[in-house]
Order: C-alpha cells, then structure tokens, then sequence
C-alpha cells in the first residue's frame, strides 16, 4: 500500500489532495521604513528642541546645566536607536514562502530565503504527485514570521514577539 503522503513538520498532505504547489514573495516595505524613520527623527528634533527650550528657560544661559545635557544625551539616543531601527528594516531579506492548495485551503508549508529551495521543493512535490514511485526526504530550515503565541491546554507560554 502506498501511503502517497507529503509530511511538513507534523502536517499530512495526502498527494491526491494537492491541487497546486505554488510560491510567494514577501517583500520587506523599505520605502514604508524609510518613511517611519523620517516621521521619527522629525519628532525627535521637535522634542529635543522643546527640551532645549525648557531647559534654557530653567537655568543660567551662561553655562549648560545638567538638565540640558542630559536632555541632549537622550536626543543623541533616541537619533542613534532610530538610525538603527531603520538599518535593521533595510537589511531585512525577501522571503519566499511554499504554498500548498488542497482542494479545501491554502496553507504556507515553508518560508525560506533561497528561492531555489523554494523552487526545487515545488519540483519534488510536483514529481511524487505525477510520480507514484518517487520518494524524497528534505531538512529545511523554517523562518517564523511575526509573532509566536503557543497554547497547550491551560498551560499559556504568552506571546514571544520577534524583532
């Protein structure tokens, strides 16, 4: 008896039952980053100057006060995390995701980087359906999108929350 199964993880896909393997593109939204990252410096020169405004009003003008270069240094952090932030967001890679279509729904079987993985695992699923005979055991490292929130029963592991 042939058992004519796609595992994924511990998820059976019955062959018969694949409509279509196909593959997406998800695109990190740089210009959506850059965006954020100009509202946000914008706000941190407003801050930092009504900070300075506050803090000259406080003090002697002859010589800086410890409030204003302590306001200073927040500015410069606030700046630099910013600049950060937006490095982190450029840097982020197009991820290709495997989408098997049973005749019920969709689902996202695998989320890779290399689209020739995505690919060549597209090729293997198209194979064992037209092929009966063939067979194929894959190891492929799995990206995770998004937020994690697992529930067992009552046992809450709460939300991990990926940067």
């Amino acid at each position: 008896m042939s058992r004519r199964v796609l595992w994924v993880g511990a998820d059976a896909y019955p062959l018969q039952n694949i409509a279509r393997a196909r593959r997406f593109e998800i695109v990190p939204r740089r210009g959506y980053a850059v965006r954020a990252f100009l509202k946000a410096e914008i706000l941190v020169v407003v801050l930092g100057a009504v900070a300075l405004a506050i803090t000259e009003n406080i003090g002697d003008s002859s010589s800086p006060s410890g409030l204003a270069t302590f306001a200073a240094l927040v500015v410069m952090a606030l700046f630099v995390l910013n600049i950060v932030k937006l490095v982190r967001r450029l840097r982020r890679p197009i991820l290709h995701q495997l989408v098997i279509e049973t005749s019920s729904s969709s689902d996202t079987a695998v989320v890779s980087t290399d689209v020739k993985e995505v690919n060549h695992l597209i090729g293997l699923i198209m194979e064992a359906i037209d092929n009966p005979q063939a067979e194929f055991q894959l190891q492929v490292e799995n990206v995770h999108i998004g937020d994690q929130i697992n529930q067992f029963g009552d046992n809450n592991t709460g939300k991990k929350v990926n940067w």
